[in-house]
């Protein structure tokens, strides 16, 4: 009871100041067959137990006893593997779940694993809260323990930073390209020979290294690992919660199919609700042009989704997508000569202006950034090749 408290002492130092409390890493025994900690601690907030593998999964710092040191901080802020030693412990960490605990018991890691598994031979709830806040990602999925995304925090990243790669190796947006000029450019991407193919390499590397990175994960129970199984090599949607070393999949149901059944099954038509703020859509694009042929107006109808889980729900069924239509502005002559006629994923903002008595004068939808359904599907094409089983090139 004793070392436990203080170990709870020793950890909730640790998450309010952000720095490990020991100021050394421990040394593991190590063998042929990998490493072994006789003690070992894991504090941290149970988020699931799966009683189908007899796992839980514990968001927070796991910590080794060292003889000659004492405890010793291994890592933190991530999502531990723990597997209790008998059916009492087990009970015990399915009461427990969204709460705190501190467990202890053996630590062993094998060669190739990627994550360890600490077995579980004490356990004692405690009154520390730990906040684990809904996390959202788009990605490739390159094994079913390690992906390559970038974080979905509104339903306008996806729109936002596609376009940036988009932008960056100056992606066509007026054709879909074939499966040969898809390699043809991905290769120039990851394996340039000249200062031209060099130039759109050094580009496309910053453009990833604003939002994408790579992440092992861990999943929720069998039904998510099979998920992950069926997006191996392609485009996902991931549902879970966000880790500093690793992160936590609850469910990724959604891959590139949805995506393409979501943009075949999305009309036209709707209105113009009286609502404001950030949001995406994915529309029919149509231009209105004077008598000399100059672009006047430009409009958008078709789906309109302004939250992550809106974003994730209707691709999963398109018929509960809000159909709207909007004016557009902010665009140039060219981007709408390039967008009129086409379906587009677009991003940007609902303006509402009023007079002075509050009074609504004017609606419309301020563009940001766009894609054409032929632009989207070319970058997600190239960067599915672009990244590969080591991640980002």
């Amino acid at each position: 009871m004793r070392k436990l408290m203080l170990l709870f002492l020793l950890l909730l130092g640790f998450f309010i100041i952000g720095t490990p409390i020991f100021p050394a890493a421990a040394q593991p025994y190590q063998d042929p067959n990998g490493v072994y900690y006789k003690q070992a601690r894991v504090f941290g907030k149970v988020v699931t137990f799966d009683s189908q593998r007899n796992l839980a999964i514990v968001f927070g710092s796991i910590y080794v006893y060292e003889p000659d040191s004492g405890w010793q901080l291994v890592d933190s802020r991530k999502f531990h593997l723990v597997m209790p030693v008998n059916y009492q412990i087990g009970d015990s960490l399915a009461e427990a779940v969204n709460k705190t605990v501190a467990v202890e018991g053996p630590y062993q890691a094998w060669p190739g694993q990627k994550e360890e598994v600490i077995e579980a031979h004490k356990i004692e709830l405690t009154n520390y809260p730990i906040e684990t806040p809904p996390w959202y990602a788009f990605g490739k999925t390159v094994t079913t323990d390690h992906i390559v995304k970038f974080n979905l925090s509104q339903a306008t990243d996806l729109v936002d930073v596609l376009a940036g790669l988009q932008k960056a190796a100056g992606i066509r947006q007026d054709k879909r390209l074939t499966p040969e000029e898809v390699s043809r450019l991905a290769g120039e991407i990851t394996n340039p020979g000249d200062d031209a193919t060099r130039s759109l390499a050094s580009r496309m590397r910053s453009e990833l290294a604003k939002a994408w990175n790579d992440k092992w994960v861990v999943t929720k129970d069998n039904a998510a690992a099979n998920d992950l199984r069926a997006g191996v090599g392609g485009w996902q949607l991931y549902e879970g919660l966000l880790g500093y070393n690793n992160s936590y999949i609850e469910k990724a149901p959604l891959i590139r199919k949805n995506l393409d059944a979501f943009m075949d099954a999305i009309h036209p038509g709707g209105g113009t609700p009286e609502e404001e703020g950030p949001a995406a859509m994915y529309a029919l694009v149509q231009a209105e042009r004077d008598k000399y042929g100059k672009i006047i107006k430009v409009t958008a109808s078709g789906a309109l989704i302004d939250t992550v889980p809106g974003l994730l729900q209707a691709i999963a069924d398109p018929s509960s997508a809000h159909i709207e239509t909007w004016r557009l502005e902010g665009w140039t002559e060219k981007e709408a000569a390039e967008m009129d006629g086409r379906y587009c994923w677009l991003s940007g903002s609902r303006v509402l202006v009023r007079d002075e008595k509050g009074n609504l004068k004017d609606q419309y939808f301020s563009l940001r950034n766009y894609l054409t359904r032929d632009g989207f599907n070319n970058t997600l094409d190239i960067t599915r090749n672009v990244i590969g089983e080591g991640g980002v090139f």
